[in-house]
């Protein structure tokens, strides 16, 4: 059945707005997805840098730490989830998502003036609760402002805009510890500055957020006056009436993983492997930034693709195609030995396309299955299944890196992609099945 648009929601171009929110406010959405993951990401992007130069740990233990720290950030974000779903339900997002940009830059202040491990965990809790805030309210800002009919569109531009912060910041952040060092500021005042600069960003969006989100509370949600754990049977028992609700939290989990890993491991992976080559840490880490950069140019070049996919075609077969091709580029990359090489660059546009297309396609069947009187509690507990995701891939992440290999954690995702097919490739043949059986209500 072709989707109609209700006339009552202003336009931009090919978007049609929910009723009750303006332009500005949908221009503001963009921006925040441009600032928000971006800013998520920096933190463990350029983590390697800090733990060599400034606390001068070993290769041999920072897999570890790593995943443990990204580990911890994810158990608090899972634990205060709900919270924040809840209240930014009865309070509207615009408060909470200003107030998470916020303890992310007093996050980003005190990270690099850590002199020890015990105060690095100290100062990642205080970010976490900024995670724990923006992130969740942008997921929520994206679903409520926009229409059906245009939803598979939308998600693309955002998540274009996603991944262009995340370019932003890997690639020009990135750099800056090496520009300081070329400029004759020691190592660890270089990595300071560059956090600093993170933080002034987090500031200027804390203000764009506050100006241009609507000031009332969403309407028409249900479940804003219950207990966390109610919300999170009622998620769960809208998932079991409806597999491809299922489907779409399990693909939060593989989306943020697949993301993590990438975000987490590769800059880990090239500063090592660019110290094993002769390189300083600086260098290594902006030629990571050149790569990373690369891989999310792939990625942002094939979200608007992906767009017009998932509003022709069904959206769970375009999940299975995303999954597809995801697993095949996780698998591929966990193959790689020489990052440097030329031969390098196709394994990194495949993984981009690849991250990519899963995380627009689970949003957009997220979008398509979840109730408009049930969303609060299902888009909290998508990002808390997305948080588990991210937890399970930094804390496993990191043992098989140290373990296994630098390259282990990618292969791991690559499977855990292949699994989820085989699941909503199930549900999809039994949902065919199901049409054939029961006689059509149109």
């Amino acid at each position: 059945m072709k989707l109609r648009p209700d006339a009552a929601g202003e336009r931009i171009g090919p978007f049609w707005i929910t009723p009750g929110w303006t332009r500005l406010n949908a221009a503001t959405v963009w921006a925040a997805s441009f600032l928000t993951i971006g800013l998520a990401a920096f933190i463990s992007f350029v983590q390697p840098y800090l733990l060599t130069e400034v606390l001068q740990l070993p290769d041999a233990v920072q897999g570890r730490l790593t995943g443990s720290l990204g580990a911890l950030q994810e158990i608090i974000v899972i634990c205060s989830a709900s919270f924040f779903g809840v209240w930014s339900d009865r309070s509207g997002r615009r408060r909470v998502y200003y107030l998470g940009f916020l303890a992310m830059a007093a996050g980003f202040a005190i990270y690099p003036l850590a002199d020890s491990v015990a105060e690095l965990v100290l100062f990642r809790c205080v970010f976490a609760l900024g995670i724990a805030m923006a992130p969740l309210m942008l997921s929520a800002c994206v679903v409520d402002a926009i229409q059906e009919v245009s939803r598979g569109r939308w998600i693309a531009s955002n998540t274009l805009l996603q991944g262009l912060g995340v370019v932003t910041m890997s690639v020009l952040l990135a750099k800056m510890p090496a520009w300081f060092e070329l400029r004759g500021v020691p190592p660890a005042s270089a990595i300071r500055y560059a956090f600093w600069m993170a933080a002034a960003l987090a500031l200027l969006a804390a203000a764009v957020v506050a100006t241009g989100l609507p000031r009332l509370a969403p309407r028409n949600i249900r479940g804003a006056g219950r207990g966390a754990w109610r919300l999170v049977a009622q998620a769960l028992g809208l998932a079991r009436r409806n597999p491809s609700l299922g489907i779409a939290y399990g693909a939060a989990f593989i989306g943020r993983g697949d993301f993590t890993i990438v975000g987490v491991f590769f800059s880990l992976w090239l500063v090592q492997a660019g110290r094993d080559a002769g390189m300083s840490s600086a260098e290594a880490l902006a030629t990571a930034g050149k790569l990373f950069g690369l891989m999310q140019g792939a990625a942002m070049l094939w979200a608007p693709v992906m767009g017009m996919v998932v509003d022709r075609l069904r959206r769970l077969d375009v999940l299975c195609l995303a999954l597809a091709i995801a697993g095949v580029a996780y698998l591929a990359m966990g193959q790689v030995t020489r990052p440097f090489d030329a031969s390098f660059i196709p394994f990194a546009l495949l993984l981009g396309i690849g991250e990519m297309s899963v995380i627009v396609a689970a949003g957009a069947l997220l979008g398509q299955e979840a109730p408009q009187e049930n969303r609060g509690p299902v888009i909290g507990f998508y990002n808390a299944v997305g948080g588990v995701g991210i937890l399970f891939a930094t804390f496993v992440g990191g043992q098989v890196f140290d373990g296994i290999g630098r390259t282990a954690p990618f292969s791991l995702m690559g499977l855990l992609n292949l699994v989820l097919l085989a699941a909503a490739l199930l549900v999809r043949l039994r949902a065919a099945r199901s049409a054939r059986t029961v006689p059509s209500c149109n």
